[in-house]
């Protein structure tokens, strides 16, 4: 009997360290994914801003096009 709960605490805790570093990679996934999505929000709105002042700097906001 005590082979038998020998034999099943070892598998607990092996399993329970398994999970511990599974857990610890996602983690550590998430934060770069939270990161990299932090990131090109940045991005994002840079290029929105780069071209309201293309577009405000050639006057093209409000013109229609020629065949119009």
């Amino acid at each position: 009997m005590k082979v038998n709960n020998q034999d099943r605490l070892n598998r607990i805790e092996s399993k329970y360290s398994f999970q511990e570093d599974s857990i610890e990679r996602m983690s550590q996934e998430l934060r770069n994914q939270q990161l990299e999505i932090q990131k090109l929000k940045e991005e994002i709105l840079s290029l929105k801003e780069s071209l309201i002042e293309i577009s405000s700097k050639e006057g093209v906001q409000d013109e229609k096009p020629p065949h119009y």
